[in-house]
């Protein structure tokens, strides 16, 4: 029986308006609007195991027997959960009955409800936490293991759909099929490139992979063209990450059929790199032709590690093989884990001493023993698509930290805390100043205006990327370019390149001010003797040894700081709290970080709020495991040695050996281990690791963060505050040196407050630093004892009890991790990210220390797991081919199965070029509104004629000294640089870089003597009070001017009243005196063009209600008039008119649109009929 179905519409996460068509009736899509993303539920076929419905029993299905999980997850640290009797405050340990709480996947306990702690039966005992309490569960026995010794021959597994058919392919696809045709074109543009933006790619440039494949098929004219089809396929994924993208729907997004190879290879490309269809999201199997014969074993895949960059990778591979599916060869993904559960440094521990309050139903509350923070959805996280966009997680946006506790208990005052925070800012900013300067390898570029427009370039002058480029390097170029194309500048661009010889006022910002003169911007008061052109001098500490660390800089930048400023003791607690707070992000005390690349990633962070999952993080890697279809997963399989082939032959397999002696064959090997288990070497790997990647792994550090969760019967702090802070006492009382602060700074320096996310009132402290590595070896009473006396010395109005539960992690000591997250170490060079990614034959590796552009964070093990996964694709399917030619010649005639007939019968003509030179841009008005526009438009240049427009604000300028400095001594400083560049090279023509003149500068002007800085201070004092003097001047004469406006605009509107101006014009003789005399001509009072062309749609693009229940319902061209127009909200008049057209075939594409000007829709008709909907 066919399953009815539905369409349903929703306002997502993120306020954006989705349609999410075609839900059956079994569960599938049902969706609510919630602002925070509480009680949604993934456009995904519905699953009895999907997060977070936790307290429902569920069982194996009869038709998947790959899941083989022997028993419960163990406790991930293993803890010690102390409980305390509400009743009598006495602190027990022993079990607790856990009846009635017990949930398992397969045997997977989804939600963590029960742990096995005190007997493993025979698991090795995973020591990263310590508690009292202990709940006990019958494990189940695993079932007997497959055997893995599968064959692969390459031949007989293939895409698909070849890449050399992709012109002769099939007459599906259609040209423009994917672009909304009632959707501006300079809106549809605007809202691809926001689309690329959002996946990490730069909207008007090729990634380096793509130059890779394209630069020798695809003329460099043409990069615009395929840039604006990419956008456009991207566009489709982030409008609704629900649903897959089909090839149909990317084809669709070419505008001509010139274009459709360029299309199927952006398709294929996104694909396979993981920049569409990931996540939990159902990929649709390709139309296979069925072959006759027994079905092949396809290739076999072990996934080594089921954390985020495991389950991201076993994912993303079951997505492409699905993708890729030969009827007759079935790979297999197959990951083995260690743990007796999934998630690896994500992991949320159940909490039972209380019953949660304010949760939603069924949701046990659960603390964050690992992975807590979402460091911002937006600017291309994967993980907004996963946790927002699939699997609808509810989650809580954080407050910033509001208030830090001194030692005494009393809250630091807000300006002076602000004061400290900008002082220590400026000594980081400082140290940046011996940053590595990586450098950017540029790719082609399309036409900026072009791809902002949405138009393509049809020209082609034959000429590859490749042979523009290197004509470009070699300035060459006006040789090969026709030379009326040279004088006009049409051509292609490189990014990142600029013209030589770049002005010195372009030379952009620089943290050279005086450190004494900045102080003084922030507040501080200069010591007696220190003058305002003093600066702090870090060279001596930063080039005393070949591996500086960025510790030792800044301890020598508040040590100056001290010289300088009335620094108290307390400046110093403040100082050294936001120093334990970058301790915490590098899971590591400052003092091992390296100088010049600890922050190697810079420039690639997302934005956005940061948030926290409620009821537990781990809900992720379990929707991961879990849909569309659950994930083989082989538990409490604890890898001792992996043999693999470097050599990587077809018939030399890998080979995986577990501690119980199980064995797993495979085709290639996914090593998803962290980097403490590799620095450990607690798994051997044969052959041995070459030198180049053992010495990447001895570089790198790894670093250690732990947690003490603290569980309450009460709340008795501030609710509504997500964080607070404490300072921490160092060595010897009210000390002023540095050094004593580094041990203890990090302990407890932060408190989370999860009452949002847990339902009960639950602290979470953090031990960052030297704290962190201290807590690995002290007892829990100890740690507990001392958290709980701050928290009393902060809290001294209300009665502190002790905690009814509490938990302490060590991530240090746990064998399957041995810390917390990477760091760049004080040896570490800047290539070690990409040395620990690379492949060794048929090894791959992925996690979070092999993704350089996000190392230590969840969404970064998850992009390497991504990248992993192309890897493996690639070498199972061969790289991408590509047809020559890639673009056929325009006006070339096509096969006939790549024109879709017309229903007339008659012969189809080539589509018509998509250049439109016309504004993309340009919206329509309503007729009132037009008339309204005309009418001040007219007023406007009445008043201008006579006084003229006003006055622009003046710019301020020689503000900074350095950069009056820096004109001065450019022109020397570039000729030293240049001398000392040749002389390294050898090269008489060697030039040193605009970095390196601009680094030389800096020093330079950090070495000049006072006097020689004094007349260049000065002249940035005389510059500020004579640009005060001219913008007091401008002021004046804004002043004046408005006020002559208003009187003009009021004698205006007098003599030409609105209704009088509407219904006769401006005649010359009714003109006021002053007014020019075009003014009555600049418009007529009468119905715009565009508004008219709307009035009567053809019956190509009908035009559509906005606003109403029949929002999909079209109106027939001779029931709507220009009196029918109404103006409507841009956002919403968008929404509507791409959710009728949005180009996505099965009708569940996101519509919303972002749009500066209101678009015009029709009232609905009285008489309508529901039959005359158009279809696509």
């Amino acid at each position: 029986m066919e399953a009815s179905t539905t369409t349903i519409g929703t306002q997502g996460l993120n306020g954006h308006l989705h349609e999410l068509g075609r839900a059956d009736g079994n569960g599938r899509a049902q969706a609510s609007n919630h602002a925070n993303g509480s009680g949604l539920r993934p456009l995904l076929p519905y699953h009895q195991g999907l997060l977070p419905q936790v307290t429902q029993q569920f069982y194996p299905s009869e038709r998947d027997p790959k899941i083989h999980l022997k028993g419960p997850p163990s406790l991930l640290p293993s803890s010690s959960i102390h409980f305390r009797h509400a009743s009598n405050g006495d602190l027990t340990s022993g079990s607790v009955d856990s009846r009635g709480t017990r949930s398992s996947v397969n045997g997977v306990d989804a939600m963590s409800h029960n742990t096995s702690h005190a007997s493993h039966d025979g698991t090795p005992d995973e020591s990263a936490t310590t508690a009292s309490m202990t709940s006990f569960s019958e494990s189940k026995p695993s079932m007997p293991p497959s055997v893995l010794a599968n064959h692969f021959s390459s031949p007989d597994f293939r895409a698909s759909s070849n890449p050399t058919d992709f012109v002769s392919g099939s007459p599906r696809y259609r040209p423009k099929s994917s672009i909304p045709s009632r959707l501006p074109t300079g809106v549809y543009a605007q809202q691809c490139v926001a689309a690329a933006y959002a996946s990490r790619l730069d909207p008007y440039a090729l990634h380096k992979k793509e130059q890779e494949a394209l630069q020798d098929y695809l003329c460099h004219l043409h990069v615009t063209v395929y840039l604006n089809i990419r956008n456009g396929i991207l566009r489709l994924w982030t409008r609704n990450p629900m649903v897959s993208v089909t090839k149909e729907e990317a084809m669709g997004c070419a505008k001509d059929y010139r274009w459709m190879n360029l299309a199927a290879f952006a398709y294929e490309w996104l694909a396979r790199n993981g920049y569409i269809n990931f996540g939990c999201v159902e990929i649709p199997a390709s139309l296979a032709t069925p072959k006759k014969g027994r079905r092949k074993e396809g290739p076999v895949i072990v996934v080594v590690g089921a954390g985020m960059a495991g389950l991201g990778c076993a994912r993303q591979l079951e997505g492409l093989f699905h993708q890729y599916r030969d009827s007759c060869v079935s790979p297999r993904v197959v990951l083995v884990e260690g743990r007796r559960r999934i998630g690896g440094r994500i992991y949320s521990h159940p909490l039972r001493s209380l019953r949660p309050s304010g949760m939603p139903p069924g949701m046990v509350p659960k603390a964050e023993m690992g992975a807590h923070i979402i460091v911002g959805f937006d600017h291309g996280n994967p993980l907004d698509a996963i946790i927002r966009g699939q699997l609808a997680l509810p989650y809580h946006l954080l407050r910033d930290i509001s208030t830090i506790y001194d030692i005494d208990g009393s809250p630091v005052d807000e300006v002076r805390d602000a004061m400290d925070e900008r002082l220590y800012n400026d000594v980081l900013d400082r140290s940046g100043f011996y940053r590595h300067k990586s450098v950017v390898v540029s790719t082609a570029e399309g036409d900026r205006d072009f791809v902002d427009s949405g138009r393509d370039v049809v020209a082609s002058d034959g000429l590859t990327v490749r042979q523009y480029e290197e004509a470009r390097a070699a300035g060459t170029i006006e040789s090969l370019l026709p030379a009326k194309r040279v004088r006009r500048g049409v051509g292609h661009k490189t990014a990142g390149i600029k013209a030589p010889g770049v002005p010195v006022a372009d030379l952009g910002p620089t943290e050279e001010q005086p450190a004494a003169l900045a102080c003084q911007a922030m507040g501080w008061n200069l010591n007696s003797g220190i003058s305002p052109i003093d600066s702090l001098n870090l060279d001596p500490v930063a080039r005393a040894s070949k591996h500086p660390t960025l510790g030792a800089v800044m301890d020598e930048g508040v040590k100056q700081y001290r010289r300088m400023l009335p620094l108290a003791p307390k400046d110093m607690r403040l100082l050294n709290w936001h120093f334990a707070n970058l301790e915490y992000a590098n899971a590591v005390n400052i003092d091992k970080l390296s100088l010049s690349g600890w922050d190697q990633d810079m420039g690639n962070e997302f934005e956005g709020e940061h948030s926290q999952v409620v009821g537990g993080y781990q809900q992720l890697p379990y929707g991961l495991w879990s849909l569309p279809n659950k994930l083989d997963v082989r538990t409490n399989r604890i890898v001792t040695n992996i043999s693999y082939d470097p050599a990587d032959r077809a018939t030399q397999r890998a080979v995986v050996h577990c501690e119980d002696g199980e064995v797993f064959e495979a085709d290639r090997v996914v090593f998803t281990g962290s980097l403490g288990v590799l620095k450990s070497q607690s798994i051997q790997f044969s052959p041995p690791l070459p030198d180049w990647k053992r010495a990447a792994i001895n570089r790198l550090g790894f670093g250690v963060l732990n947690k003490v969760i603290l569980v309450f019967d009460q709340p008795f702090w501030d609710t509504e505050r997500d964080m607070f802070g404490l300072l921490r006492e160092p060595k010897t009382r009210d000390s002023m040196v540095q050094e004593d602060y580094s041990a203890n700074r990090g302990l407890f320096y932060l408190f989370w407050n999860c009452m949002k996310t847990t339902g009960l009132p639950v602290l979470i402290a953090l031990m960052a630093g030297d704290a962190a590595l201290q807590a690995e070896c002290t007892p829990d009473a100890e740690l507990v004892a001392e958290v709980t006396s701050q928290l009393r010395n902060v809290f001294k109005d209300t009665a502190v009890p002790d905690p009814l539960e509490t938990i302490v992690t060590r991530w240090g000591t746990d064998r399957f991790t041995r810390g917390s997250y990477s760091y760049v170490a004080a040896h570490a060079l800047p290539g070690d990210y990409d040395l620990m990614a690379a492949r060794l034959g048929n090894l791959h590796f992925a996690g979070e220390a092999t993704c350089g552009t996000h190392p230590a964070t969840v969404h970064g093990a998850y992009l390497s797991g991504l990248r992993a996964a192309s890897e493996v694709i690639d070498s199972v399917l061969g790289p991408i081919e590509i047809p020559h030619p890639l673009v056929p010649e325009k006006g070339k005639s096509f096969d006939s199965s790549t024109s879709t007939p017309a229903a007339t019968g008659q012969k189809r003509k080539e589509p018509p070029s998509s250049s439109d030179p016309g504004d993309p841009t340009t919206v329509p008005l309503s007729p009132e509104d037009a008339r309204r526009q005309a009418y001040d438009k007219a007023m406007l240049a009445a008043v201008h004629a006579d006084i003229g427009p006003p006055m622009p604000r003046p710019a301020r300028t020689g503000l900074n000294p350095f950069l009056l400095y820096q004109k001065d001594y450019w022109g020397k400083c570039r000729a030293q640089c240049d001398e000392l560049r040749r002389a390294e090279t050898g090269d008489p023509a060697a030039r040193a870089a605009r970095d390196e003149i601009r680094a030389a500068l800096g020093l330079m002007w950090r070495q000049a003597p006072g006097e020689e800085k004094r007349p260049y201070i000065k002249q940035t004092d005389v510059n500020r009070q004579m640009n005060a003097e001219i913008c007091d001047r401008w002021r004046r004469s804004l002043a004046e001017w408005e006020k002559k406006e208003r009187k003009l605009k009021e004698r205006w509107c007098r003599e030409h009243p609105f209704e009088m101006w509407m219904s006769g014009g401006v005649s010359a003789d009714s003109r006021p005196s002053g007014t020019s005399a075009s003014v009555s001509d600049v418009v007529a009072p009468r119905l715009p063009p565009a508004a008219v062309a709307l009035a009567a749609p053809s019956s190509a693009s009908s035009a559509y209600l906005v606003g109403h229940e029949s929002t999909n319902n079209p109106i027939s061209s001779t029931e709507s008039s220009a009196a029918d127009f109404t103006n409507t909200t841009a956002p919403t008049a968008a929404a509507a008119a791409a959710a009728n057209e949005d180009g996505h075939t099965n009708g569940i594409r996101s519509t919303n649109a972002t749009q500066p000007n209101p678009i015009i829709t029709p009232n609905l008709p009285p008489s309508f009929n529901s039959d005359q909907s158009l279809k696509q």
